[in-house]
């Protein structure tokens, strides 16, 4: 009966989209006004201040200007200066196994996928055990990213954060050939090249890149190589096509620790392969806007070990469904959003022993999860006066193998002028991996022993306050949020099961976020975020933990960019963090485990600076060459250590130069 209701209302809501497109007027279009945005879409502002939405929600923004002046290689790098936001590496790029991406305090169950990673809005994730996928994503094809630090069911399904990678094409009518070029410390080079053509109706846009480092310490090379293309056809001027591909392979050994003798070398090596295929077919009226997507993505993860006694893995994730989204108004001040998720998923997991022989193979349950969604708001005012936006919004989760779910979220925006006062409340759910099944598969006892309808998804309930203020010279940014969390889900990789999976465990999260974006002159412009973070965790056993995995008690981040000569542009960032510690939390354990000072982290304080001239000539559109130096201060810092408590130390000061031209 839900289900109907649910498929009957957004029928009738894309309904309304036929109607406004063809019976409003360019008049009635309402909004809570946006910052302005990049080409591709992305709010074309620094990193730290969140964009806040009529939906009280928000979001943060890297551009793909700021990649490049990051001078990131991997995607983890780009998030630097994202207040909130923190991750987990041993290599100059890509990452392993594991848990290695955060956003306040969420990231570091394992196995589990706590947070989405999307490319162009469709899934694209390591979903068996919940990798991010650091080593499938190139950084030289992203035209920007957005960061959802918390849940917002009008915008995303299942998990507690998301990651959306902003795909480039061609915008305007031309030809466009652009070729980059670096090398750096412990032999590091990155050489990227685009072509891109447009006219009239028509577009297209390739893109190779190849990154490859020695890396800083033994065993710690790393490489990846990609490939990329979007090509677009304008069926009229409302409705328009576009089919993009995306292929990567990498390589990413895992390095020893020489300097303690703390752990031997084990020769892992991590390979990913990836391939995405999506088709859009898009609409775009002066009421409504929106999509249709069919994406197909296949992923395998290799795990390789070269000596007796360790295995090698390979962990397959097939992922393919459709996404329609619509966004439009019926009346004046009024938005809609109205759309439907449909995913499907098959998963693998193979395991070769070396010395024994043996060889284990797991065909998880496929799934199909599929989730409509609605959400209305409705300004009340006028954006130049007093102004209230108060909003609505659920998403319906329908999944054959795991229980199903209702979330909801509420908010508000009252503001005068360009002050705002957002309040916002949303329910998060997690759904598990199908890895939780592991252990039944294993011993060949599912589905007779366990029924996983009653295996429910974690929930949260999440609340924030926010207020925001704007000037022509600078935007400010306070935050408060508050996370409640529970029904934790119990993950058996192997041995006995149990009769639930399902345990009294709970957590709880609350910070405060301050930011700003200042621009003192035309030609400067900084930008910063403070982060406070308090979190406590309760397993099973009563006992509470307040040191929890990955969780900063404090974090700064700022950055900046000088343009002080015509051609001359001096760029920075800093990244500081407090009381850190390494460590994930394990969902076969229904209880938390205690974490030490023999966990905890050095605290890292890393300034890292460029230099570039830019330069133009003739046929040459735009040209620069550059000089970066990373860790200028040299200080040691690590993201993770060793099962004997030794840290994998990061690069000390290392050294950039590079050049790209645009013809």
């Amino acid at each position: 009966m839900i289900r109907s209701i649910l498929y009957l209302l957004v029928g009738l809501l894309f309904a309304g989209v036929a109607f406004a497109q063809g019976e409003l007027s360019e008049g009635t279009r309402s909004a809570y006004t946006l910052p302005d945005t990049t080409i591709y879409g992305v709010p074309d502002q620094p990193p730290a201040v969140p964009t806040v939405t009529k939906y009280g929600t928000s979001f943060n923004a890297v551009t793909e200007e700021q990649i490049e002046r990051q001078g990131a290689l991997d995607f983890y790098d780009a998030l630097k200066t994202v207040p909130g936001v923190t991750f987990q590496k041993k290599n100059i790029i890509g990452g392993q196994s594991g848990a290695s991406l955060f956003i306040r305090g969420r990231g570091a169950s394992h196995p589990s996928p706590d947070l989405n990673i999307y490319f162009d809005d469709v899934p694209r994730s390591g979903v068996l055990y919940g990798q991010a996928l650091a080593d499938g994503i190139p950084v030289y094809a992203l035209g920007g990213m957005e960061i959802y630090k918390y849940p917002q069911p009008s915008r995303f399904g299942s998990g507690y954060g998301m990651l959306n990678f902003i795909p480039k094409y061609m915008v305007n009518d031309g030809h466009e050939i652009k070729f980059g070029l670096s090398g750096g410390s412990y032999g590091t080079i990155a050489e990227n090249l685009g072509l891109g053509y447009k006219q009239g109706k028509f577009d297209i846009y390739l893109a190779q890149s190849y990154i490859t480092t020695d890396g800083h310490v033994d065993n710690s090379a790393a490489d990846q190589q990609s490939y990329y293309g979007n090509i677009g056809y304008a069926i009229n001027n409302h409705w328009s096509v576009r089919l993009l591909a995306n292929y990567v392979s990498a390589e990413t050994e895992a390095p020893d620790l020489p300097s303690t003798g703390a752990r031997p070398s084990t020769g892992y090596r991590f390979d990913t392969e990836t391939t995405l295929t999506s088709l859009t077919v898009a609409n775009s009226y002066a009421d409504a806007t929106g999509y249709i997507k069919a994406y197909y993505n296949d992923t395998e993860f290799d795990i390789f070990g070269d000596k007796d006694g360790v295995e090698d893995s390979k962990q397959s994730n097939n992922l393919y469904g459709l996404r329609a989204r619509e966004t439009f108004s019926v009346w004046a001040g009024n938005e809609f959003i109205a759309g439907v998720d449909y995913d499907m998923i098959n998963l693998k997991n193979e395991a070769d022993n070396h010395a024994t022989g043996v060889y284990r193979e797991w065909n998880f349950p496929n799934q199909t999860i599929i989730a409509p969604y609605l959400a209305i708001s409705q300004l009340f005012g006028s954006e130049s006066g007093f102004h209230l936006t108060p909003s609505l919004g659920m998403r319906q989760y329908f999944h054959d193998l795991f229980d199903d779910k209702t979330s909801t979220q509420a908010g508000v925006v009252l503001g005068y002028k360009r002050t705002n006062l957002s309040l916002n409340y949303a329910q998060g759910v997690n759904y598990p991996s199908p890895v939780i099944l592991q252990g039944a598969l294993l011993n060949q006892s599912l589905p007779s022993t366990i029924d996983a309808e009653s295996i429910e998804p974690e929930e949260v309930d999440h609340y924030e306050i926010a207020l925001t203020h704007d000037m022509d010279y600078a935007t400010f940014n306070a935050a408060y949020f508050f996370d409640d969390g529970k029904n934790r889900t119990r993950a058996y990789l192997g041995g006995a099961m149990p009769t639930s999976f399902n345990t009294s465990a709970t957590y709880e999260v609350n910070g405060v976020e301050l930011s700003a974006n200042i621009y003192p002159i035309d030609s400067a412009e900084l930008y910063a975020g403070l982060t406070w973070l308090n979190a406590e965790a309760t397993g099973d056993d009563g006992i509470t933990r307040d040191n929890m995995p990955y969780i900063p008690e404090f974090a700064f981040a700022a950055g900046f960019k000088w343009n002080f000569i015509d051609s001359l542009t001096l760029s920075g960032d800093y990244e500081y963090q407090h009381n850190v510690y390494a460590g994930t939390s394990t969902r076969p354990n229904v209880n938390f485990a205690e974490l030490t000072d023999r966990d905890k982290l050095p605290e890292l304080s890393v300034l890292n600076l460029r230099l570039e001239y830019a330069f133009s000539y003739k046929i040459l559109q735009a040209g620069k060459v550059y000089l970066a130096v990373d860790n200028v201060l040299d200080r040691e810092y690590a993201y993770a250590k060793d099962d004997n408590g030794a840290n994998y130390y990061m690069p000390g000061r290392t050294f950039t130069a590079g050049m790209s031209v645009t013809f």
